[in-house]
């Protein structure tokens, strides 16, 4: 307020004078006169420094702008909100939160960019992680991090709606992003790359560590935890196009998406055998979760399995024994 009363003090003044004025019964023309003189000199004065601040006040918006927006660029939108929306204290700290994880990468890139010159290999890396980051904008993922052609994406913080809705959103990305690379490989095949890329990805459900990490002069928003690990552990199991999701996120969307039978894996980095379904398609009005074997079918034997209750493993089994009594 100081420096507001700096500046208009002398028009203030001014205006008591023009009002004692005014209040006086006998008022010389030429005081009145003397004084509108100077109320019209005093704000044409005004005039003019209220456009020089408003015009410094406009050009460092605009150049607070192109920097708001050039960090934009280096962080998530939803971190980005909140750095710049939130009155909170920017320091190092975490929480516990479940998310949903996921990973892709594309498959036997290190080999593929090996025989491509650095300009072309920059442009083709650039023109795929564009497409798939406008995918993760698109359904309100959190973009962690690049990784060379390796993207990690979560679900959950720091915008949190619903476990369910957070792995509903994460598989809807994940598949449309397998849609779009059908159109990055025509788009790379009439560019010049004879080899076809694929991709594979990994996803799962579970508590993480979330937050600031790192030091008072330098930090990183990530998310660590055993989530984490499976994620990329899947992805790393996956083959081409493929997406395996963990048994938790299978429980969240299980009744939107159709999956294989859920498959035992070994995975690195874990000691027990991991349950994971690898997801097909969205699931069309009359498929369910039961799945016919059509060839027993004609032998008078209709059998129906329900894959969320049994495993891959005895269903084989079943199948090798069904086998064995037809034939005895």
């Amino acid at each position: 307020m100081e420096k507001e009363d700096s500046i208009f003090s002398k028009e203030e003044e001014i205006l008591k004078i023009a009002e004692s004025l005014f209040k006086q019964d006998n008022v010389d023309k030429e005081i009145v006169l003397k004084e509108y003189r100077n109320l019209v000199k005093n704000y044409k004065k005004l005039l003019r420094q209220t456009k020089t601040v408003t015009r410094v006040s406009d050009n460092q918006q605009r150049k607070l702008n192109r920097i708001l927006e050039r960090l934009g660029r280096y962080v998530s939108f939803q971190l980005f909100k909140k750095i710049t929306h939130e009155k909170e204290k920017v320091e190092i700290r975490t929480q516990r939160k479940k998310l949903t994880v996921f990973f892709s990468d594309l498959k036997d890139f290190s080999y593929t960019s090996s025989h491509m010159e650095g300009e072309a290999l920059s442009e083709f890396l650039n023109s795929y992680l564009e497409t798939m980051t406008q995918i993760v904008i698109k359904w309100g993922g959190t973009l962690d991090k690049y990784m060379g052609d390796a993207i990690m994406v979560f679900f959950g913080d720091p915008e949190f709606t619903s476990d369910e809705d957070h792995a509903l959103r994460c598989v809807s990305m994940a598949l449309e992003m397998r849609e779009k690379m059908k159109d990055l490989r025509k788009k790379w095949y009439d560019l010049g790359y004879q080899e076809p890329l694929h991709f594979r990805m990994g996803i799962a459900t579970g508590y993480c560590t979330v937050g600031n990490f790192g030091s008072s002069e330098r930090m990183d928003y990530t998310i660590i935890g055993t989530p984490v690990n499976l994620a990329s552990r899947l992805e790393t199991a996956a083959e081409a196009d493929e997406l395996f999701i963990s048994h938790e996120t299978w429980s969240y969307v299980k009744n939107r998406f159709m999956c294989e039978p859920p498959q035992k894996l070994h995975l690195k980095g874990f000691h027990h055998q991991i349950l994971a379904h690898k997801v097909l398609h969205v699931r069309k009005e009359e498929e369910d979760n039961i799945f016919c074997i059509e060839e027993f079918e004609e032998r008078g034997v209709n059998i129906k399995i329900d894959f969320s209750k049994i495993s891959k493993e005895e269903i084989l089994e079943m199948i090798s024994n069904l086998k064995t009594n037809s034939i005895s």
